[in-house]
């Protein structure tokens, strides 16, 4: 009797693991040897996400795209093949199949995608642009009308709402000032749009004074943001230039940016600088200090000045990733030399290179 409530069990115990394991399995049709599945799909060259078991494939893209004309691109394993083949124009505007077949089996997906949000929207304490107080953060806005056209869109501070953020992608904060590094108040006043657009996923480039967002919003406690400078400036003989690390994030930021014969980036010849940096102080952090940043706080340091690079004390360009109840992604750019006017009236030959970064961080997060 032992004997038969002991076989009655284990053939139970198979049971329920053989359904679990076609559970597992709900995407293979036949043949162990499918498991040469496909690595990699790209739309538009965006990868996409795959979930073999549930069998979808799923790609959001930025929103002013036509989605009946896109690329798609696959990567596979030797004797591996797609339908529709690599390299072929699809039209999305509705869920398609792909079939991933091996000689020996295939597995089937439905191929989803979505449009994200298509502006950029950039905050400022004027009711216009023509009425920004600060001439570098006029010209920064200046400068993001004419480079994103039709998807731009300017708020004033007091004109922040959830309702003025739909359709809004990224918003481009820069902010200068002297004598305090404080926030205006006009803009605190409506920190809880931002704090709602932030922790839902959406992105910011924060510039300048307008890095100490990321401390308001609550998404950087480290309490490290202490290098900054508030006063008027002055005269320097100096040509100054900034040093980007060799991460992926930093490759992308730093993509066209022109380099120097020490592999450096140029933001400012000599003349009147308002040296307003605003960097974070690695000088608690144990080596490597970029490294252990990140890991801490989920943060990637990318940048600081040239000649401080490989002892990594500072940072002025980082990459604040999701992290706890913050879904969004934030570039902080904090090197108080890349400034968008001179003061003196001259022309800075380097402000391409400035202009490029900003561009580098806005599209890189547009297509997040």
């Amino acid at each position: 009797m032992k004997r038969v409530l002991i076989k009655n069990i284990i053939a139970v115990v198979i049971l329920l693991i053989g359904l679990q394991s076609c559970n597992e399995r709900e995407n293979y049709t036949d043949a162990p040897t499918v498991l040469d599945i496909v690595e990699e799909i790209m739309i538009n060259g965006k990868s996409a996400e795959i979930d073999h078991l549930a069998g979808t494939i799923n790609v959001s893209l930025v929103g002013n795209i036509d989605l009946s004309t896109v690329l798609f691109e696959a990567i596979a394993p030797t004797g591996v093949t797609t339908s529709p083949q690599s390299g072929t124009t699809l039209d999305l505007t509705n869920e398609l199949t792909v079939v991933v077949d091996n000689g020996f089996g295939q597995r089937i997906y439905t191929l989803n995608a979505t449009l994200l949000p298509s502006k950029i929207a950039f905050l400022g304490d004027g009711a216009t642009i023509a009425e920004i107080a600060d001439d570098d953060v006029k010209a920064a806005a200046e400068w993001t009308q004419a480079t994103y056209g039709n998807n731009f869109v300017y708020i004033a501070y007091d004109e922040l709402t959830d309702e003025a953020l739909e359709g809004v992608n990224v918003i481009v904060y820069v902010y200068d000032n002297v004598g305090t590094s404080d926030q205006p108040a006009a803009l605190l006043n409506k920190l809880n749009v931002l704090s709602k657009f932030y922790v839902q996923g959406g992105k910011i480039v924060a510039g300048l004074l307008g890095t100490g967002l990321v401390e308001e919003l609550g998404r950087d406690t480290s309490g490290l943001r202490t290098i900054i400078g508030t006063g008027l400036g002055g005269d320097n003989p100096d040509l100054w230039g900034i040093g980007f690390t060799n991460s992926t994030v930093a490759n992308i930021i730093s993509n066209d940016v022109p380099r120097n014969a020490n592999n450096f980036v140029d933001v400012i010849n000599p003349g009147y600088k308002e040296d307003h940096n605003a960097l974070w102080n690695l000088g608690s952090i144990p080596e490597p200090k970029y490294s252990n940043f990140n890991s801490i706080y989920n943060a990637e340091p990318i940048s600081i000045w040239d000649h401080t690079l490989s002892n990594e004390g500072a940072a002025g360009i980082i990459i604040w990733k999701p992290f706890e109840r913050f879904q969004g992604y934030m570039i902080t750019i904090g090197i108080g030399g890349m400034e968008w006017n001179m003061n003196d009236g001259r022309e800075n030959p380097y402000l391409s290179n400035v202009e490029q970064v900003y561009k580098n961080s806005i599209d890189y997060l547009s297509s997040l």
